[in-house]
């Protein structure tokens, strides 16, 4: 496989299970990163700036304070932070990963993945990139 050793950021849905970026045909288009560091890094990223184009109030009602808050932006530290910081800092803190995005090595994407118990026991449907 190419792509073996890249990872990238997905999401999962209720309805149409694991997802990630999609091409303009709607076909899976993921961006693919070196290393877990660089996925976590734009992951954290781009939960920042969706965060920051809310207002304090809004952040508030979604249990963000202003002081959970600052303390994310330091963690980023304008761009330069620490990607095991950030994990850890989402880890202890979830609901400020906006989209509630996860990162997984390319090798392990299912697009579509849903795990479905049944009479049968557990099924696991979808497609590998």
């Amino acid at each position: 496989m190419k792509n073996k050793g890249k990872f990238i950021i997905a999401f999962d849905t209720i309805c149409d299970g694991w997802q990630c970026a999609l091409d303009e045909d709607g076909k899976p288009h993921p961006t693919l990163y070196d290393s877990e560091d660089d996925a976590m890094f734009e992951l954290f990223a781009d939960a920042i700036s969706m965060l920051e184009n809310q207002t304090p109030k809004d952040r508030k009602e979604n249990g963000i304070s202003k002081e959970k808050f600052a303390k994310m932006k330091k963690v980023f530290d304008g761009g330069s932070g620490d990607p095991e910081q950030m994990r850890n800092f989402l880890d202890a803190n979830p609901v400020c990963n906006y989209n509630d995005e996860f990162i997984i090595p390319v090798e392990e994407f299912i697009s579509g993945r849903k795990a479905i118990f049944g009479s049968e026991g557990l099924k696991i449907t979808g497609e590998k990139l």
